[in-house]
């Protein structure tokens, strides 16, 4: 639907002015540690005013895997150049759908929340999901909890924050949880299920390797 804005005449008359005449289409694109892909398209009748939104996108779309359908990331734009807004990744989450179609009965959910920070300083929140094979005690929750704190926070350490999302998206984070908490307890599945990024850290030009980070993936 058309938006029309009504404006008065000299006359007193009114007319249909249509204000998407002076909008602007910009092209949405990730961060060159993401691939530089255009994501989107967003319309503004001022560059200022683009600064700020946030462009949602399936992490299927990005890299092309059915299998992470139900993972979608969000990029918070930050920058304008000509019809070209770029963006910084601001964190992930994963539909409810797909976290209820994992939960069974007679098994226990372990849910982690930690603050920890990359080794170029980013912080990022992260909520992380162990589902174990059947019912499990107080103790091996807490141990579960534990291990499952210690790798994240060790991961994040020594990644940087594009290493480390990469981690987080693409199953090494779940991998290393799972190996280490069979241990402990027989596990069933293990998600990051959401993260967010708290504060931004150091500005740097990534390397070619951190740039091509998701471009293996896709060539898969």
């Amino acid at each position: 639907m058309v938006r029309m804005k009504a404006r008065t005449t000299t006359r007193g008359k009114k007319i249909a002015k249509d204000t998407w005449k002076t909008k602007v289409w910009y092209n949405i694109y990730t961060p060159q540690a993401f691939g530089g892909v255009l994501i989107g398209q967003t319309p503004a009748n001022d560059p200022a005013k683009v600064i700020g939104r946030v462009a949602e996108v399936s992490l299927q779309d990005l890299i092309n895997d059915p299998a992470k359908h139900m993972i979608r990331m969000y990029f918070k734009i930050n920058g304008v150049s000509g019809n070209n807004a770029t963006t910084q990744f601001i964190g992930h989450d994963t539909t409810r759908e797909y976290i209820k179609s994992l939960v069974r009965r007679r098994m226990s959910k372990v849910t982690t929340i930690i603050d920890v920070r990359t080794k170029d300083n980013y912080k990022i929140r992260v909520k992380a999901m162990v589902l174990t094979a059947y019912r499990a005690r107080d103790r091996h929750k807490t141990d579960i909890r534990k291990k499952t704190e210690e790798i994240i926070r060790e991961t994040a350490k020594n990644s940087t924050f594009p290493e480390f999302v990469q981690a987080m998206l693409l199953d090494e984070l779940n991998t290393k949880i799972y190996e280490e908490c069979k241990k402990i307890f027989p596990i069933k599945k293990v998600e990051i299920y959401k993260s967010e990024v708290l504060e931004f850290g150091e500005t740097s030009v990534a390397s070619g390797e951190e740039n091509k980070m998701l471009e293996e993936k896709k060539e898969e």
